[in-house]
């Protein structure tokens, strides 16, 4: 292979090097040129994009504009009015610093500025596929309007490997949707192939915003609350917005938008501490929808590592990710899982008992019991009839029954679940092999007390759930699920120290130069774990844990221990934290009560009273629910007590 003489490469080269870090696609040149009118002031956004933006898209603001003398410094390469120095690098207050997207854009399209300041005329300045071209006058109002159009059709081979239009129409409104959720005192709108597809205008709450962006569902987030011990936690930095409760979830992690001092960021490097904040309130595959903001300190945060500035670095990251999943824990303490009762399936959540209402909405005239009688499906939930009268309520008697009650009629067929996954009925299959422990001969648990209706247990329906009355309502428990729960977060909490078991024989691991230099440096921390590695060499295992006693994992534990000590700037190690909780998941199944099995009334009152000595109650180890709650309203309004 003969050897090429190293030159100089010219500047329509450069520029096209540069667009294909920044200007990936049509979205990112919209991401960079509103963010460009967010740092100028504005409080108006307009986009329009034709043909995925690839035909033409322009952004228009009302900021307070580019002047003439610098129309031509604005598109040349590294010219900007947001740095000054290398130091400013440090402490980035702007969502743009580079000074580059106008010219990268410029170099791969026909790129139109027009601009105009309050004390002077408008102007406009274009550039060709790099080539820039002499200013102009132009009328506007006070802003900056900037179209690209043509963009790719210079560079055949960037194009063909573009999206549809379509795709990328989605992918736009997604970038400008983000922005609008930061900046709810700026007003934006976007239009595609003379379409409205988003009109918010500003200023606005960011509630408003919210159901701007997100629609109805947003009317079910929960606002994040953090801890109060936060607050005198070292560090400046603090999380805001809103988390869905576990009944609102997606398939995909689309709907997470994280929000670094109002700059979007990818949410990728936060999924884990969401997941673990959420615990296992989330079903398997499932993703909650959460709305988050991190404010911290400028100089504590590092944008320029991305060429696309959609990853940041953070110092303290180990201190941010576990406030953030902090926050996530202690906002869901007092949000129960599952449904609300729906027309369809009246039996909903267990949330507060609320008192009856004295005011109704059923303006008919006819008792709740004629509509019951002729409809084609019972419906427990059907409105109160006006004619109760508050005056005539007394309290409802609490039920005892010796006797076990083997039918409840009226209950829906289909399941208020999704079937279980593949690996939960694996699980399941495992925990069936174990003998159950009954709850009476656990110990007790002082652990958080949880707001839980005192309930009084009636009998078991089908030996599988517990019947149960609390105040006005009617509760049906799923006996295995709330057991498993019960026995998962005594387990997980009893599982905080790791005590070490020396082996008669030690064992032997293969490991690369690197794990063995971890394992010497890391030995106190290793030890703290239960490990205790050799002397003279590091390959011999003298001591385990004694959970990990004869297990088949204990070597890839290991190694993945090493990886995560090597990886990870958190107190708290992945790998460890996993292990632990698969543990007290397994243990838990296993030694749960079981469907099918039949209960005393003692053990039924253990399980009821235990419920609030558990943070999560609400929801088994797999995220689905363990309680289900019947208003008394709904079956004396169904039967026509009430009418």
């Amino acid at each position: 292979m003969t050897r090429n003489a190293i030159k100089q490469l010219d500047d329509a080269t450069i520029g096209r090097i540069a667009a294909g870090e920044v200007v990936e696609r049509p979205a990112q040149v919209v991401k960079e040129l509103v963010e460009n009118s967010l740092d100028a002031g504005s409080t108006n956004i307009n986009i329009v994009v034709e043909g995925g933006g690839f035909s033409r898209l322009s952004v228009q603001d009302d900021g307070h504009g580019i002047p003439r003398s610098e129309l031509k410094l604005a598109v040349n390469r590294h010219a900007t009015s947001k740095l000054r120095t290398s130091e400013d690098l440090s402490k980035i207050g702007t969502l743009g610093f580079r000074g580059e997207a106008l010219a990268a854009i410029g170099s791969v399209s026909h790129l139109r500025i027009e601009s105009k300041l309050a004390d002077e005329e408008g102007s406009f300045i274009e550039v060709k596929d790099g080539e820039i071209l002499p200013i102009g006058p132009v009328g506007k109002s006070i802003g900056t309007r900037i179209e690209v159009k043509d963009i790719f059709a210079s560079v055949p081979a960037r194009m063909a490997f573009q999206r549809r239009p379509s795709t990328e129409n989605a992918a736009i409104v997604d970038v400008v949707l983000a922005y609008a959720l930061a900046h709810p005192e700026v007003g934006f709108s976007v239009k595609v192939d003379d379409r409205i597809v988003l009109s918010s205008p500003g200023p606005t709450t960011p509630e408003s915003r919210l159901y701007d962006v997100l629609g109805g569902s947003s009317e079910r987030l929960i606002p994040l609350v953090s801890p109060d011990s936060d607050e005198s936690a070292p560090g400046e930095e603090r999380w805001r917005g809103w988390i869905s409760p576990p009944s609102v979830d997606r398939g995909r992690s689309d709907d997470i938008h994280v929000f670094v001092n109002n700059r979007a960021v990818a949410s990728t490097p936060f999924l884990q501490s969401i997941r673990k904040g959420y615990q296992t309130r989330l079903m398997v595959g499932r993703h909650p929808v959460c709305v988050l903001f991190l404010d911290m300190p400028n100089d504590e945060v590092d944008v320029n590592v991305h060429p696309t500035k959609r990853e940041v670095r953070l110092q303290n990251s180990w201190r941010i990710l576990e406030r953030l999943e902090r926050g996530i824990s202690h906002t869901l303490l007092s949000v129960p899982t599952g449904a609300p009762p729906s027309e369809n399936f009246p039996l909903g959540s267990v949330g507060t008992v609320e008192k009856i209402p004295k005011e109704y909405p059923n303006e008919s005239n006819q008792p709740a019991w004629i509509e019951a009688a002729t409809s084609v499906q019972t419906r427990f939930n059907q409105p109160v009839s006006p004619n109760l009268n508050s005056e005539n309520l007394r309290p409802r008697p609490v039920s005892h029954s010796p006797a076990v009650q083997e039918i409840l009629p009226g209950l829906d067929s289909m399941p208020i679940s999704p079937a279980l996954s593949v690996a939960e009925r694996a699980l399941h299959r495992y925990s069936s092999t174990g003998d159950p422990v009954s709850p009476i001969s656990e110990p007790e648990f002082n652990g958080p007390v949880t707001d839980v209706p005192a309930m009084e247990p009636l009998s078991q329906f089908a030996d599988t759930y517990i019947l149960a009355q609390g105040g006005d309502s009617l509760f049906v428990v799923d006996q295995h699920a709330l057991h498993e729960r019960i026995r998962y977060e005594r387990l997980r909490n009893d599982m905080s120290s790791w005590e070490s078991q020396p082996l008669i024989h030690p064992l032997e691991i293969d490991l690369t130069p690197s794990q063995k230099g971890l394992i010497e440096a890391n030995r106190e921390l290793l030890s703290e774990l239960g490990f205790k590695f050799g002397t003279d060499s590091v390959k011999e295992i003298h001591s385990v844990p004694r959970l990990l006693l004869g297990d088949k994992r204990l070597k890839g534990f290991i190694r993945d221990l090493l990886s995560d000590i090597n990886e990870s700037d958190s107190m708290v190690l992945d790998s460890v934290d996993r292990l632990q909780d698969e543990i007290a998941f397994m243990k838990s199944c296993r030694g749960a009560v079981k469907a099918n099995q039949r209960l005393e009334l003692a053990e039924m009152r253990r399980l009821l009273a235990d419920m609030s000595t558990i943070e999560n109650p609400w929801a088994c180890v797999h995220g689905r629910p363990t309680v289900l709650k019947m208003d008394i309203s709904q079956l004396d309004d169904h039967f026509g007590r009430l009418g």
